[in-house]
């Protein structure tokens, strides 16, 4: 309460009332009830309209007589709430146009008064309460501006699903660039018309299924022109007007998979090439050092020794084409 004190000992009040003697006695209700006020007397809706279009700063509150010269009624109401710019307005009524006083309330008006009743007291409380509402409706709409734009302008693709049938309820900018569909054409679609017909029993498992484990499986989107491309998808439950909702985010993975997929190939092929390879090698090897054990274990006379040497020549020239092809092959993978 303390903290509402102090935010009203700034508050101003706008009273749109065309009748003299209700706007005095109205302004001397709220000089005795609040010590520090700015009081705006507007006679007509031009006045008003031209003021709230002008003013430096809102006021706090708005106080409206239902009868003024140029509008009444709910024509008054409406036009009133086009400009109030967020400011809390009370109706101010006598008891013919009760109904229509609180009917106003269904299309934004914080409260009514009814004139003959009015009293210091009841005037401060209702206006107190007045802007404590608008303070908290203002704070949980700006909340809800800044969760909207989170949603719209994230990188990743994004949605909001109808949990049960997985309809579309809205798409970010990101999901319309990268799938190519307008928020228009996403509405009217589902979520699994993206997928392929074959993933549609896994798509429904991994969002609609109450199960711990959830299959992780890679899932395959198809874009507005045909293309297709590789995706994780990452979801959560939440709750929107007690209606259950899914924000999902999708993730294209199709390069990574690639990526991934080339270097399997390629380690493959390595593992080929060393296999292959060393068994062609070991040949001409162990013959060159069969070759150097013979000659060191035992004397040859030159024509033994002559024959050893070609040998060795031989198995040399082995080894070099075998290298060579190693060489190539491995500089054939990419």
């Amino acid at each position: 309460m303390q903290q509402i004190q102090d935010f009203l000992g700034k508050i101003s009040v706008l009273i749109i009332e065309d009748n003299q003697g209700d706007f005095v006695l109205i302004e001397d209700y709220l000089l005795e009830k609040f010590k520090h006020i700015n009081i705006i007397h507007c006679p007509d809706y031009e006045a008003a309209v031209n003021y709230m279009y002008h003013a430096e700063e809102k006021p706090s509150v708005i106080l409206l007589d239902l009868h003024l010269p140029e509008l009444q009624g709910l024509e008054l109401i409406n036009s009133i709430l086009a400009y109030s710019f967020q400011v809390p307005i009370i109706i101010l009524t006598g008891y013919s146009d009760l109904a229509l006083a609180k009917s106003s309330l269904q299309i934004g008006v914080y409260d009514y008064l009814i004139k003959d009743e009015i009293n210091p007291s009841i005037l401060y409380k209702t206006i107190v309460f007045a802007i404590s509402r608008s303070g908290f409706i203002n704070q949980i709409e700006d909340e809800k501006r800044n969760y909207e734009n989170l949603f719209n302008f994230n990188p990743q693709p994004t949605w909001l699903l109808e949990a049960g049938s997985l309809r579309i309820l809205n798409a970010n900018m990101a999901a319309q660039n990268k799938y190519g569909y307008s928020l228009d054409s996403f509405l009217g679609m589902s979520f699994t018309q993206l997928h392929p017909k074959e993933e549609e029993e896994p798509l429904m498992h991994k969002l609609i299924s109450k199960k711990d484990k959830i299959s992780t499986n890679h899932f395959t989107h198809l874009l507005s022109n045909g293309n297709e491309i590789k995706v994780d998808i990452y979801f959560r439950k939440i709750k929107i007007n007690s209606k259950k909702e899914l924000i999902v985010q999708s993730n294209d993975i199709s390069e990574t998979l690639k990526h991934i997929n080339t270097i399997e190939i390629q380690n493959a092929k390595l593992r080929e090439i060393a296999w292959t390879q060393s068994h062609v090698v070991r040949a001409p090897l162990a013959r060159i050092l069969g070759i150097i054990n013979l000659v060191e274990m035992k004397s040859v006379n030159p024509d033994e020794l002559l024959f050893c040497l070609e040998q060795l020549r031989v198995s040399g020239e082995e080894l070099d084409v075998i290298i060579k092809k190693i060489v190539e092959e491995t500089s054939l993978i990419k």
